[in-house]
């Protein structure tokens, strides 16, 4: 009798319960075959073991032998596994003959799942059973016997109904009862009585609980992905999978944060800053955490922005090409020996630039180290050496052939023109001494059929009265004068550009003392951390602090906590956030809860005993002129009056 379409129904039934965990081998009639992943179903925390035993020889003079520690197998999983917990030291245990036994212990909360391989006869389940093979691999093959026993007796139990799922529920929770309370202990695989029963444990069993380490945790991350959790940063709920572990540490948060944090960072080149978010914590970022939120060039300036902070930190004296960085490259020099009354020189190898390790700007023998504006006017120069590219060089050729649009909007003012047709001074994009060819009607997107003037057509003398007198807007037409010229004066230009900004920095900054970096501080006082080496320094004079006691500096020399304009400031903003605010605030409180203080006072008035209300207001007139002559003057809040102070 054939139960082909009631096997298939029983198997697709099994999928709908346990989804990825059937994997269907073949559905022909007669010899379905199937395999079904049972996942242990653990309450509490496995505590699995390896035992290693090795001869140590009795020493001389130590009765008790001498002792060999097996090989710290937690140590190689944390290496391999990030996060995991660290264990207590291996136990060490003597056995009679002379043998030392080394105990490797771990505790794991999911361990990988039983392969349940089974094969449908034609008669199943009216009266035969499925044939099966059970294969874990990390139970021994005792073990699995004994399971293998169990099923056969669930299926004398209920011969002849579907016994697939009875099965898979039992290993689900008999594996835990099999296996017991106590330590696992990891063996070798052997050979068993049971043909169904097969071990696929490794020869080696320290390999092994690697694997069951590395299992665990993958497996738990995978459970963790599926659920929602609460980012501390944004505090928003997200799922698991959309959560970027740090790496270092075991926190994670939703990956908009980190992407922004880490973004942000590395573009200004504070990579000592990315830590984590929490405050007990504070652990680095790892390498794995950036690659999946930074794009590549962005990882690449990470890269060579952690390499060199390596570099610096542990070889001596190491400097970076200043020509390099400029050009977005990060090349370590090792400066030659310094000689007599001479600084070191440093050789890049890679662009051959020779300068001076000390000051990093050109070499200059026995003379003294540049001031920092001028290092910062070389700087600028090398930038802007290579400023003019071939494509701007193209566009300044065709400028001076065809020439270039400048549109004049209602309101603004006319370029700077001499009554030849020429530019008189730079006005982006116009650069002095180019000259005007034609003017037209309208934006330079959508000019009109009309020519205003033209250099070939009209008199130059009517250039001036057709500037001023078209209505708005008007697009000038300019043509570059020699395009190699005009690529010197570009160059210029933003050389000016560049000094001036600088110069700017420069007053409104502090050198860092060990990086070099210029760090400005926002508010607060002189005790400074630079963002990108965590050096502390004083803001003041530039020395360097120390990182356990910053303030002795300020005791000790010249230089004061917080300057007088800080103070001034930060008087100020107190004051504005707790005094003058607060006292408006409270005035308007007591003004609605009583009404105003001059009513007040014009009732009590009105209520002395022997007063007539009109004789009242005659005496408050009287007084008020009196108040008046003897110099007091009224509050304009609350109206009392109050005599001036000398």
């Amino acid at each position: 009798m054939s139960c082909h379409s009631e096997q298939l129904d029983e198997v697709e039934a099994l999928q709908a319960i346990y989804h990825e965990d059937v994997e269907i081998l073949c559905d022909d009639e007669g010899s379905v075959s199937l395999v079904v992943h049972i996942h242990p179903d653990l309450a509490q925390k496995l505590l699995l073991r390896v035992e290693v035993t090795a001869e140590t020889p009795v020493t001389e003079g130590d009765p008790k032998g001498g002792y060999a520690e097996a090989p710290n197998v937690m140590e190689m999983a944390r290496r391999k596994v990030a996060g995991s917990a660290a264990p207590a030291k291996p136990a060490l245990a003597r056995s009679e003959s002379g043998q030392h036994v080394s105990h490797a212990e771990a505790e794991l909360q999911h361990l990988p799942p039983l392969r349940l391989q089974l094969k449908l006869p034609a008669d199943y389940p009216s009266s035969s059973p499925p044939t099966f093979q059970l294969a874990s691999s990390w139970l021994d093959v005792d073990v699995l016997s004994v399971l293998c026993e169990s099923l056969d007796q669930k299926w004398l139990e209920a011969e002849g109904s579907p016994i697939i799922f009875t099965w898979a529920e039992a290993l689900r929770y008999e594996v835990p009862e099999a296996i017991g309370t106590g330590p696992v202990v990891l063996r070798a695989p052997g050979d068993g009585s049971d043909q169904r029963a097969r071990s696929e444990c490794t020869s080696e069993p320290m390999q092994t609980l690697l694997d069951l380490l590395l299992y665990d945790k993958c497996r738990g991350l995978d459970l963790w992905k599926q659920q929602q959790h609460l980012c501390n940063i944004c505090f928003s709920e997200q799922p698991g999978s959309q959560f970027i572990h740090l790496g270092e540490c075991s926190h994670a948060f939703c990956r908009t944060c980190v992407t922004a944090m880490a973004s942000l960072h590395v573009t200004e080149g504070s990579i000592a800053e990315l830590l984590c978010p929490e405050p007990s914590c504070r652990a680095d970022f790892s390498s794995q955490a950036l690659a999946e939120v930074l794009e590549e060039e962005q990882y690449e300036r990470w890269h060579g922005l952690k390499l060199q902070r390596v570099l610096v930190s542990e070889l001596e004296g190491v400097v970076f090409c200043p020509r390099c960085e400029e050009g977005g490259r990060e090349t370590p020099v090792l400066p030659d020996e310094a000689v007599e009354n001479e600084p070191p020189v440093a050789r890049c190898g890679r662009c051959e630039y020779v300068f001076c390790s000390k000051c990093s700007g050109l070499y200059h023998g026995r003379d003294p180290c540049l001031h920092p504006e001028e290092r910062a006017q070389q700087a600028a120069m090398r930038r802007l050496q290579g400023a003019c590219g071939v494509a701007e060089k193209r566009k300044l050729q065709r400028e001076a052939t065809k020439g270039y649009l400048v549109c004049v909007s209602e309101g603004e003012d006319l370029p700077l023109i001499d009554a030849a047709g020429y530019a008189t001074e730079d006005q982006d994009p116009i650069l002095a001494g180019d000259s005007v060819k034609a003017v037209h009607a309208g934006v330079p997107e959508r000019i009109t059929a009309s020519t205003l003037w033209e250099a070939q057509r009209d008199n130059i003398c009517n250039l001036g009265q057709v500037l001023l007198e078209s209505p708005r807007p008007i697009s000038i037409r300019f043509r570059r004068g020699n395009a190699t010229q005009a690529a010197n004066r570009l160059k210029e230009r933003r050389l000016m550009e560049e000094l001036l900004t600088l110069k700017e920095i420069a007053r409104e900054s502090q050198v860092c003392p060990n990086c070099h970096v210029r760090v400005q501080r926002s508010a607060g006082c002189n005790h400074m951390t630079c963002t990108r080496c965590r050096t502390h320094f004083c803001y003041r004079c530039g020395k360097k602090l120390d990182p356990e006691m910053p303030y002795n500096h300020f005791s000790a020399t010249g230089c004061t906590t917080f300057d007088t304009e800080e103070v001034r400031r930060m008087a100020m903003q107190q004051r504005d956030r707790q005094g003058q605010g607060f006292i408006d605030v409270e005035l308007e409180r007591l003004r609605e809860e009583f009404g105003e203080q001059r009513d007040l006072f014009a009732q009590f008035e009105r209520q002395r005993p022997g007063v007539r209300p009109e004789r009242a207001v005659r005496l408050g007139r009287r007084n008020i002129a009196d108040r008046l002559r003897n110099g007091e003057v009224q509050c304009p809040s609350c109206g009392q009056w109050n005599g001036c102070l000398e």
